[in-house]
This record gives C-alpha cells, sequence and structure tokens, in this order.
C-alpha cells in the first residue's frame, strides 16, 4: 500500500491532480487509514499510471476516466488506447473550456492576496489535462494575463509575487515528481545573466523530463561563466537558454555564442518569447512548452 504522496511519485501525477481526479471522476477510491489519511494498492497505481497516459496522449481527464471505468482501455503499461484517442501534436494546444473562468479567479484571488484560494484554482487547473497541455492553453496565458493585471494596477505586486510563487512550488514540485523518468546525457536549461522571468524556463524543463530528458535545471541569471561550467560538470548533449523578453536577448546572444565556441559539438537552443534567430548554429524551439519538450527529446536536435 502506497500514501498518496507515493502514489504521486511512482504515477508521475501530482498530489493535487490525485486528490481532483478522485473527487471529480472517481478514478480510483483509495482505502482510508483509521486517521482518514488515502492508502492506494498496486491496481489503483496502474489505473492511475494508465490514465495519466492517456492524458499526456491528449485525452480529457473525464474521458480518459470514463474509458479505464468501462474497460475499454487497459490498464497494463505498454497496452495501446483505442484508435479514437484525441492524440497527436496539436492535442496539448486544445484550450479546456473551463480556462477562462479559473484564469479570471486566479487574477482575484492574486488580487486579495488570497493564497489559498491561488492554491485552490491551481489545484483545479492542474487537473484539467496534462501538464503540457495546462501549461501551454492555461498556465502562460494566465501568467500572462497576471503581468496585465499588475501593470494597470489591479493587482498589487503583493498580489503579484504571492500568485507567482504559488506557480513556482508547484512546477518545482512537478519538476521534482518527473525526475525518476529522465535518462541519458545530460541537457541544462536555464536563463541568461540579468533575466529573473524563470516559469516557462521551469515549465519547458518539466515538460521535458516527463519525457524522459535528464534535464538540470539551473534557473534564472546565469552568468556565461556559469553556463561554461555547468555543460562541463557532467556528458551534456544540449543547452536551452530561455529568452522570455526582449531584454535577454543581448545576453542570450552572448551566452549561445560563447557555449558554441566552446564546444562546436554541443547543441545550444533558445527557447522563449524572444527566442527567434539569436545567433547561426543555435536551435529556435516552438513556442509550445509540449512542442519545444518534443524536438529537446528528438534525437535531430
Amino acid at each position: 500500500m502506497y500514501t498518496i504522496k507515493q502514489a504521486a511519485a511512482r504515477t508521475g501525477v501530482s498530489v493535487a491532480s490525485l486528490r481532483a481526479w478522485e473527487r471529480r471522476y472517481g478514478v480510483v477510491t483509495p482505502r482510508r487509514t483509521d486517521s482518514g489519511y488515502r492508502l492506494y494498492d498496486e491496481r489503483a497505481i496502474a489505473t492511475l499510471s494508465a490514465m495519466r497516459r492517456l492524458v499526456d496522449d491528449g485525452w480529457s481527464p473525464a474521458a480518459a476516466a470514463s474509458s479505464l471505468a468501462s474497460g475499454s482501455v487497459a490498464t497494463v503499461t505498454g497496452e495501446s488506447a483505442p484508435a479514437s484517442a484525441p492524440a497527436g501534436p496539436g492535442a496539448e494546444r486544445t484550450a479546456h473550456p473551463e480556462g477562462p473562468a479559473l484564469t479570471a479567479s486566479f487574477i482575484n484571488a492574486a488580487a486579495a492576496v488570497d493564497v489559498t484560494a491561488i492554491e485552490a484554482v491551481l489545484d483545479q487547473a492542474f487537473a484539467l489535462g496534462s501538464f503540457e497541455q495546462v501549461a501551454d492553453t492555461w498556465l502562460m496565458p494566465t501568467l500572462t494575463s497576471l503581468g496585465e493585471a499588475w501593470a494597470t494596477g489591479d493587482v498589487d505586486v503583493a498580489g503579484e509575487h504571492a500568485a507567482s510563487h504559488a506557480v513556482m512550488r508547484r512546477l518545482s514540485a512537478a519538476f521534482a515528481a518527473a525526475a525518476s523518468f529522465s535518462h541519458g546525457p545530460r541537457v541544462v536549461v536555464g536563463l541568461p545573466s540579468g533575466s529573473h522571468h524563470e516559469l516557462g524556463a521551469l515549465a519547458f524543463a518539466t515538460a521535458a523530463r516527463r519525457r524522459g530528458v535528464a534535464v538540470v535545471y539551473v534557473g534564472a541569471d546565469l552568468p556565461v561563466a556559469s553556463w561554461q561550467r555547468a555543460v562541463r560538470a557532467f556528458p551534456t548533449r544540449a543547452a536551452v537558454v530561455v529568452v522570455p523578453t526582449s531584454e535577454d536577448r543581448a545576453q542570450a546572444t552572448a551566452t549561445v555564442e560563447q557555449l558554441l565556441a566552446n564546444d562546436p559539438g554541443l547543441v545550444v537552443a533558445a527557447g522563449g518569447s524572444h527566442a527567434g534567430e539569436l545567433a547561426a548554429g543555435v536551435v529556435t524551439l516552438p513556442p509550445s512548452i509540449a512542442e519545444a519538450a518534443r524536438v529537446i527529446e528528438s534525437a535531430r536536435v
């Protein structure tokens, strides 16, 4: 039997999503201890793992839970879903109809500096689909809306910081939970010197790790010399410099040029809103977090 934290680690599903899937879709009914704590057996772990695979392939959680309950999709690892599964490269880009309402609730909670409400919205949002789908179609647009609300004065800096840190905690937990899936030569992901807007970078790093990429996330504001040390520290096949704003381009360009000069065999890629055409030899990743993770996973990168 496994606790909810152990179940999350074994299935790659966050604790918040496990609770939401149980409450909303009844996908599993864990046993309870005398103190009320959830316990998951092997069958529940298999069911949750199967649901995660379906959601990662583009199924809505409701459809995945219904198919598992009806027995039309097996829970054994490696068995394929029916041909009607809504999988494919564009699946992660389909926004959930509940998204706009949750964005409004998130902004309102930030304006009120209500951390409990912020966390509750994040719980609901991350139960709407796969990590990648939620990141692409809800989280990134919602963070843009949060920045706009701060710029107009509708959200104070305290609320913006509270909301951003809540998202950082959520992404950090997802990144840690994906560690058991990673393997192979490392991919270093981070931001150039002076760049501090790292939520998109961490979301991408998490999506890549969930695809089995051995990501080393080095975070924000990394000087060029530190980038060089990071890629030399262990066998590294790629470095991804994330460029979230136009002000970051100069330092990002200096970083990628130095990395290429030091190691011509290293794959150097750039992601983020302002990553285009940094320097010759740099791979520009697509704007979708899910698609960028696919590209960096590919042997062709």
